[in-house]
């Protein structure tokens, strides 16, 4: 190759010497020269090669020449398919270019250019190498991402070979992608069998470590036909024992305690591969479960220690393939445990003075157990203690006691304690000794000395002996004779028991018992003596004197039979105690005792007819004996209640007081006198009598006050009659007397207020009532003001009059206080006081005040607020000009109001506004005391303010009602829109408040127990605001209302009807069924025959007389409407029914919001209809057409047949806010503005020919409860209304991108609506004549529904479309509505009549919704 070279270079010196020669020769003349002569250049074989030739000044003949040999001189080098010269010849450019360069291409090339004219021939050379990349490179005896296994300190030998390259390829050895250099390393290169072409044999030696494991070693070719370098690699794998196990979890000398949970863990570092780790207990394999952890290999052993493990070896091996014995590595546990077991033997029983031994056993123990002894609960130092080894690890303790039997009377217990010290446990075990010894005295039960026990009863009585061993012989006695008992024996207890039943004669007898065994020398005994309880067996009553008289003296004396213990006696007058006192007590035989005791008493008039109860009771025994006397006692007369001293009346009642007296002996005379003279003579008749009861007398007469016997009648008491009235009653033992006073009550009356009272700040207000009423106190009076502390206030009263002082008043007392006079009669009389704290003007600052808009042209408001007193006056500047000075009256003018007590408005008006009005006005308010300021900045309309503070105020199971401040409306009329989504939702639903000046909302249709987040934006014809609130939450309520059962007296009632009734009610129910049914056929008869014949367009009669008119068709709705509803935030539209029959009612309307998806019930949803007609009928029903003086009567439903005449009208007295649609009624032809379509699957079938069975059926279905198919679907609808005299036809075309089902598309940009405006005129009679109403131009109609044209001069169809973007249109899936105002026609004689513009009405219309995007309340009938 380098012989080539320096060829190369030897022809190129040969030329250049011939150049210098042809120079010479041609001196003096311009010559052909190289511009760009051939160069030296390499390619790669199948790419292209261009060698560049380009001749300047050229005169002769161009050609190349392959070593030596001639190409010629055609640019396309015939033969050589492959080489082309290129460039522009003209020019001097005789580029070759080889196409897919092969090994035949190299060589050297030579651009020739031949003689001419003078001109020597010129050549240039240059050497074309091609590239051959090597095709392959390997490690020679190793596979391609080989793995090498070697031990530890071994010697590798890696060999690269990289074949078949042009020219020889580099190679570069890498470690681990790091490029490394070798002294090892030895390079040999060698021919390839393929011509032209070289092998490299690249070779290293490795000596490897540990740390070359894993390491990757590989060789790259780096050649200049090669994009990247090709290389081969092996993994190296050094293997080499593990390291040392290393144990941790336990410490050499470190002591455990059994029951504890430990875990050893042995780890082992490196090694390749990882060593295995397996534990040992005492040369057993306990564990081989080893895991690696990194370069580690750990083994985790976890147990429970036990007492087995103290001194045991855990040893912990590691091997690997290159160890040849294991590594080692263990520790011995040292365990501390208690004692397993503690037993003390010795003797069974002993007696007193004996000597005993005893034993106590410790099992196994480490460290050993100390060993006390515990005596009858005390200490005791035992007698000798040995300790030896015991199994596995532990030692054993043998304790000995000795000791001699105390004189005891119980068993001695024996407790040997061992306690392991180190862990502080220790366990225990008791042992009893029996000790022999004589009972003790034995005890009684069941009976107390000296308790008395009742005659008759059973007394048992228990002796009982313990503490002898062996158990005492027990033995009863009564009065020294020895009686049978139960006998019972328990361990050391004895007990014999016996039963007595108590008689009188066992009073003071004596029960002894006793004990004794063979350990006792004598027995022992209990004695006790019975007491016996018995009750007196009679008394008696001696009355002295016989006669008795009030005021006088007398005894009663009672006597009881013997008792034990001695009778109390004790006297009751009708139930209650009396005194009496002891006269003599005396001892009888049995054992009781006599009791006589004597009741003094000074006799009253109350005393006649009572009872006297002499009882003797045995208190011991709780039972007595009685002995009752009633007493006749002589007395003057004596009120039976205790005359009242004051009797409350109030003023205008009546009353009656009864002051009855008895007497003995009767009768009683009775006198009533007042201030001395009697009253008026006895009544005379029963009006008197009941004058204190209304229902009776007949409400209240004159006032009168009249007595009868003891009886005094009031009758509609005054003032006057109040004063002292006397009663005074006798009989032959004498007077009694009594006195009334009469108290008449009145209700208050406020006599003297405060008027207003106005004090300077820091000053106190005084605030006076003076009132008047019967009984008036300072309870009755007091002083209120809602949401006012009276902390800083003093009350007072006297002379009935309050009084309020506030102190230190201040602006916030300015206000209304209210004196209240309540003393329970009559009505509560109040009386307001104003109280004015002076102050300086204070302006309100707020987002709302701050800012005014309005478009040039219009009229800008700017509103200014102020508190203060006295009266405040407001000025208005603009850059220190004032202008509400009246100076420009035609442009600014200033009204103030009072608004409150305080409170003060200007608003402040700029007419007629210029680009130059805009920009900040100080509105100045200002009194006697001082002057506040605000700024107001006025600009164009703009997009209003969020609105703030959003607010849950309620929520239910299945909605949550809101709450908002609006924000500043940026000048025009604002409205809200609603965002809310579940917590689980990600996409919002939007709700629009559409009502003007409606800040509250209730969001219906919400699921049970689920959480809902609410925001809210507002918007007006400027713009949109952000939404705020987006954190307001809510969660419905997890349990639905249950639903309310109808009441059952429905059916009741019903059944009370007078039979005239029910026959009344069957008859018209029978013509109304007759007249619908007629009305149907009808129906069907028209629609068959308009099948029948193809459509052709008609020409309306030019008259029909009313007579000649076909029955009308009249919808009444039934309940009160929209105009009497509560105020709605959207649409209210209304389901139509399905069919012309009764498959719908007036109960069954409803009122639906879309947008609101609020549901309203009939109470409130539908305009209630007083129908005038006698022939006025439900929705759904037929009633004639009625005509008068050829005019429409106003309040009409209007609807069409297909021969456009009129097919039934109904007067009423209130006119619907909703337009009625029955799309069964089809228009005229000539009025539809799209071909009908074909009806949707949930339709009924339009070919059906039986009409008439598909309304009965869906009739049938509607009393079922059934769904009634929807109608036929439309492309176009009709709307209809009172006030119209006209109606709206729509035809709607969808968007074609879907919208969610139940999701609101506002200003969608797809859809249209077109708008037809129908004359009622065309096709209606001639003698119908003018309605004669007024009206404006139709034009400003059409302008306000957005149309793009005027209607044509010709009547029927007008068509315009709505911009789908309108304010006025609103779509969503199921219905389109536009807010219009109302079109009527004005002249229906003249064809091109005026249109008449009422207030905005609304117009509902269904799109012919898809059967896939309608819920099934949709198929009850088309929303309208």
């Amino acid at each position: 190759m380098k012989h080539v070279t320096h060829g190369s270079q030897s022809a190129a010196a040969k030329d250049t010497r011939f150049h210098r020669g042809i120079s010479l020769y041609a001196w003096g003349q311009q010559r052909q020269h190289f511009r760009k002569p051939p160069k030296d250049q390499h390619v790669i074989e199948g790419s292209v090669a261009i060698i560049k030739c380009e001749v300047g000044n050229q005169a002769g003949r161009v050609q190349w020449a392959k070593d030596g040999f001639v190409l010629g001189f055609n640019r396309s080098i015939p033969g050589y398919p492959r080489y082309e010269m290129i460039g522009d010849g003209i020019g001097g450019e005789h580029h070759l270019r080889i196409h897919n360069a092969t090994l035949t291409d190299d060589a050297d090339y030579q651009c020739q250019v031949g003689p001419a004219d003078g001109h020597p021939p010129i050549r240039g050379t240059g050497h074309l190498t091609v590239l051959m990349a090597p095709t392959t490179v390997e490690l020679l005896g190793r596979g391609r991402e080989d793995v090498i296994e070697v031990r530890e300190g071994e010697e590798v030998t890696l060999e690269c070979k990289v074949e078949e390259a042009k020219p020889v390829a580099k190679v570069k050895w890498y470690k681990n992608e790091q490029e490394i250099h070798l002294d090892s390393r030895d390079d040999v290169t060698e021919e390839s069998p393929k011509r032209r072409r070289h092998n490299l044999l690249s070779k290293i030696t490795l000596r490897l470590t540990p740390a070359d494991d894993g390491s990757h070693y590989s060789c790259h070719a780096h050649h200049p036909a090669l994009n990247a370098p090709m290389r081969a690699s092996v993994k190296i794998s050094v293997q080499y024992p593990p390291g040392p196990p290393v144990i941790t979890g336990y410490t050499a000398g470190e002591a455990i305690r059994a029951g504890e949970e430990r875990t050893l863990t042995c780890r082992s570092r490196g090694g390749n591969p990882l060593g295995r780790v397996v534990w040992y207990r005492n040369n057993e394999n306990i564990d081989s479960t080893d895991r690696a952890v990194g370069a580690e290999s750990v083994n985790e052993y976890k147990f429970i220690v036990d007492s087995s493990d103290n001194g045991a070896v855990y040893t912990c091996e590691v091997r690997n393939k290159l160890t040849d014995k294991p590594l080692l590595a263990s520790v011995k546990l040292d365990v501390q445990f208690p004692p397993d077991k503690v037993m003390v033997s010795g003797p069974a029983r002993s007696r007193v003075d004996e000597n005993v031994t005893l034993t106590c056993f410790v099992d196994n123990s480490n460290p050993p157990a100390e060993v006390s002894w515990v005596v009858d609960s005390k200490p005791r130092p035992e007698t000798s203690t040995r300790r030896e080894r015991a199994g596995p690890g532990g030692w054993r303790t043998v304790s000995e006691l000795s000791l001699t039997v105390p004189p005891i009377e119980r068993d001695m217990m024996f407790t040997c304690h061992a306690t392991n010290q180190a862990l502080g446990e220790t366990k225990l075990d008791t042992y009893m000794l029996s000790v022999l010894r004589p009972p003790q005295p034995p005890t009684l039960h069941g009976y107390s000395g000296g308790v008395g026990i009742r005659v008759g009863t059973q007394q048992r009585i228990t002796c009982i002996s313990r503490g002898a061993n062996p158990p005492a012989d027990l033995q009863w006695y009564r009065n020294g004779q020895k009686i049978p008992s139960q006998k019972h024996r328990i361990e050391d207890m004895s007990s014999a028991e016996i039963e007595i039943v108590a008689e009188p004669q066992d009073n003071g007898a004596q029960y002894r018992c006793e004990a004794h065994n063979s350990a006792a020398s004598t027995p022992v005994s209990v004695s006790t003596t019975l007491v016996v309880h018995f009750p007196p067996e009679s008394v008696k009553i001696i009355e002295n004197p016989q006669r008795l008289r009030a005021g006088k003296q007398a005894s009663l004396t009672c006597e009881a039979g013997p008792s034990n213990p001695p009778a109390t006696i004790t006297w009751l007058r009708e139930g209650y105690q009396m005194p009496g006192r002891v006269m003599d007590t005396s001892l009888t035989p049995n054992g009781g005792t006599r009791v006589t005791n004597v009741l003094t008493l000074n006799l009253t008039a109350a005393d006649d007819g009572l009872t006297y109860t002499c009882q003797a009771a045995n208190t011991a025994l709780r039972k007595d004996v009685r002995q009752s006397i009633t007493l006749r006692v002589n007395y003057a007369p004596t009120f039976l209640t205790d005359p009242p001293d004051v009797v409350d009346v109030v003023v205008g009642e009546s009353e009656v007081l009864n002051l009855t007296a008895r007497a003995n002996p009767g009768p009683v005379l009775y006198t009533w006198t007042r201030h001395g003279l009697p009253l008026p003579d006895p009544v005379i008749d029963d009006s008197w009598r009941h004058a204190h009861d209304p229902d009776i007398s007949g409400g209240a007469g004159p006032s009168l006050v009249a007595a009868d016997g003891p009886l005094l009648y009031i009758r509609s008491v005054k003032v006057d009659d109040a004063g002292v009235y006397e009663l005074e009653a006798t009989n032959q033992e004498g007077a009694t007397v009594a006195k009334v006073s009469l108290n008449v009550q009145y209700p208050p009356t406020i006599k003297y207020t405060s008027e207003v009272v106005t004090v300077a700040e820091g000053q106190d207000a005084r605030l006076e009532c003076a009132a008047d009423g019967n009984p008036l106190t300072e309870e009755m009076m007091r002083w209120t003001r809602e949401n006012y502390d009276f902390t800083r206030t003093e009350q007072t009263f006297g002379g009935k009059k309050a009084s309020l002082t506030v102190l230190r008043s201040n602006k916030n007392d300015t206000g209304v206080f209210s004196c209240v006079v309540n003393n329970g009669i009559g009505k509560v009389a109040t009386t307001n006081v104003t109280l004015v704290v002076k102050t300086r003007p204070q302006v309100e600052h707020s987002q709302l005040l701050n800012r005014a808009a309005a478009e040039v042209g219009r009229t800008g408001r700017l509103r200014c607020l102020a508190e203060g007193a006295p009266e405040v006056s407001f000025s208005w500047k603009r850059d220190g000009v004032l202008l509400s000075n009246g100076v420009r009256p035609d442009k600014y003018e200033n009204e103030t109001l009072k608004t409150g007590l305080v409170s003060w408005a200007s608003t402040f008006s700029i007419k007629n506004v210029l680009e130059s009005d805009y920009g900040y006005y100080l509105c100045v308010a200002e009194n006697d005391l001082g002057a506040s300021t605000v700024s107001v900045h006025f600009t164009r309309p703009t997009r209003p303010d969020p609105p703030l503070a959003l607010k849950v105020l309620n929520t239910t199971h299945d909605s949550v009602t809101l709450a908002w401040v609006p924000g500043f409306d940026g000048g025009k009329p604002q409205y809200f829109r609603l965002r809310y989504r579940s917590k689980s939702s990600s996409s919002y639903q939007y709700l629009d408040v559409y009502e003007f000046g409606v800040y509250t909302y209730t969001v219906t249709g919400l699921s049970l127990d689920t959480e809902y987040y609410f925001s809210i934006m507002s918007y007006n014809d400027v713009g949109e605001s952000e939404y705020r609130g987006e954190f307001v939450r809510a969660t419905t309520r997890s349990e639905a209302p249950p639903t309310p059962v109808p009441s059952s007296n429905v059916g009741k009632e019903a059944s009370k009807l007078p039979g005239l009734w029910v026959v009344i009610i069957v008859l018209v129910a029978t013509a109304l069924l007759a007249l619908n049914v007629s009305a149907i056929v009808c129906i069907v008869r028209r629609r068959r025959n308009k099948r029948a014949s193809p459509p052709t367009k008609k020409t309306p009669p030019p008259s029909i007389s009313a007579s000649a008119m076909p029955k009308a068709m009249s919808l009444t709705p039934t309940q009160e409407g929209s105009d009497q509803a509560s105020s709605k935030s959207t649409t209210n539209t209304m389901y139509a029914p399905s069919s012309y029959n009764d498959t719908v009612v007036g109960e069954t309307l409803s009122s639906i919001s879309e947008k609101s998806r609020e549901s309203y019930t009939q109470e409130d949803s539908v305009v209630d209809y007083e129908a005038t007609s006698q022939y006025s009928v439900p929705v759904g029903h037929i009633s004639p057409c009625l005509v008068h003086s050829g005019h429409f009567v106003p309040g009409q439903v209007f609807l069409y047949d297909q021969y456009d005449l009129l097919y039934g009208c109904e007067q009423t007295h209130k006119h619907a806010a909703s337009t009625y649609l029955i799309d069964q009624i089809e228009p005229p032809p000539e009025y539809a503005s799209q071909t009908p379509s074909q009806p949707s699957s949930a339709a009924y079938d339009p070919q059906e020919d039986d009409y008439a069975e598909v309304l009965r059926r869906n009739a049938y279905n509607h009393q079922l409860g059934k769904v009634t198919p929807r109608p036929p679907s439309r492309a176009t609808h009709y709307s209809t209304s009172p006030e119209t005299r006209g109606y709206l036809s729509f035809s709607y075309t969808p968007s074609p991108t879907d919208v969610p089902n139940g999701a609101a598309q506002y200003h969608a940009g797809g859809p249209s609506v077109t708008l037809g405006i129908h004359d009622h005129g065309h096709g209606y009679p001639a003698d119908i004549g003018s309605m004669g109403l007024e009206g404006n131009d139709h034009s400003h109609a059409l302008q306000s529904l957005g149309l793009d044209s005027d209607p044509p001069p010709s009547l029927g169809l007008e068509q315009h479309s709505i911009p789908s973007e309108h304010p006025s249109l609103t779509l969503d899936p199921h219905s389109i509505t536009i807010d219009h105002p109302v079109i009527a026609v004005t002249d229906f004689s003249n064809r091109n009549g005026d249109l008449r513009v009422q207030p905005t009405s609304l117009s509902t219309f269904n799109p012919n919704p898809s059967p896939s995007t309608f819920s099934d309340s949709d198929l009850e009938g088309h929303l309208v």
